[in-house]
């Protein structure tokens, strides 16, 4: 099942399991979930777009709201967007 999946979809299941993991794996879990995303994307505005699809996914949820996991996500994934956009 995980091979149809997309790459945001993939991304989304492994950072939720981030967050649900209390130890200190978790900044790691989300970086190498997140590096696999932009790895599934070959320009920078794909890449902006899939971390934003991730962003909003965890928003709409209501987990980014004043956590220390939303707070670690919000902050990582505005980082490698800035990062992307000035490749763009």
């Amino acid at each position: 099942m995980l091979a149809r999946m997309t790459p945001v979809i993939q991304c989304l299941r492994k950072v939720d399991h981030a967050s649900a993991v209390a130890d200190s794996t978790v900044s790691k879990r989300v970086l190498e979930a997140l590096n696999e995303l932009e790895s599934a994307y070959r320009r920078p505005s794909e890449r902006i777009v899939a971390l934003e699809a991730v962003l909003q996914e965890f928003d709409r949820r209501g987990c980014l709201s004043g956590t220390p996991f939303g707070r670690l996500l919000r902050l990582t994934v505005e980082r490698r967007q800035n990062k992307w956009s000035r490749c763009a």
